[in-house]
């Protein structure tokens, strides 16, 4: 495994609109790569920690406008494992067939990928947890899917601020979700160090998996 802080030579696949656009790419032993894919709101940042744990600030497009991602995005990174960026949900100014069609094409990604070995999950920070949130986390219990939970925009808040939110954030998944454990993690384009812990914590799945 590559001793690198960080991945580079990601390369864009495909959008996907629908479930038969899903790419397979197999590794020199045939066998599929490895996903990791990114979830969260509309506008938390997923385009954005893309670029970031790419260390490339141009792989995926961002825009201040919510709703920016439409489709399923396959990028493979390294040659390693394929980053798969989710289209946000929750913006309000999406129309409901819009959010519907969002919806089902990223649950049929979930639960048909067998490559999947871990979902980003992005909240940011300055957030509580809506009812969208605490949904999919269960949805993804319910199928054994491994979870990380990301908060980004930290930057945006104190050390102390910070803390507390994330205090808040445990407190209402243990009411949730009592008998499940979760990992968190901070993130924002002004802590590197977090983008290593990341990038490492991905290695170590890659290592675990092979």
């Amino acid at each position: 495994m590559s001793k690198k802080p960080f991945f580079y030579n990601a390369q864009f696949i495909t959008a996907a609109v629908c479930s038969s656009d899903f790419p397979t790419i197999n590794n020199p032993q045939k066998k599929p790569l490895r996903e990791f894919a990114i979830v969260g709101k509309s506008n938390v940042g997923k385009s954005s920690l893309i670029n970031y744990l790419l260390n490339n600030s141009t792989v995926a497009k961002t825009s201040s406008k919510p709703g920016k991602t439409q489709t399923i995005n396959f990028f493979t990174v390294d040659q390693q494992f394929l980053l798969v960026d989710l289209p946000g949900y929750g913006y309000a100014r999406v129309d409901k067939k819009t959010k519907k069609k969002w919806s089902k094409l990223i649950d049929l990604y979930l639960k048909s990928r067998s490559s999947l070995c871990l979902i980003l999950f992005l909240v940011d920070i300055r957030r509580s947890f809506t009812e969208d949130d605490l949904n999919f986390i269960k949805w993804a219990h319910f199928y054994r899917k491994n979870l990380l939970i990301i908060f980004t925009k930290s930057d945006k808040l104190k050390i102390q601020e910070i803390k507390k939110q994330i205090h808040s954030a445990s407190k209402t998944l243990s009411s949730a979700f009592p008998m499940q454990s979760f990992e968190f993690l901070t993130c924002s384009i002004k802590e590197p160090q977090n983008r290593i812990a990341l990038t490492e914590k991905i290695k170590l799945l890659l290592q675990e998996k092979s």
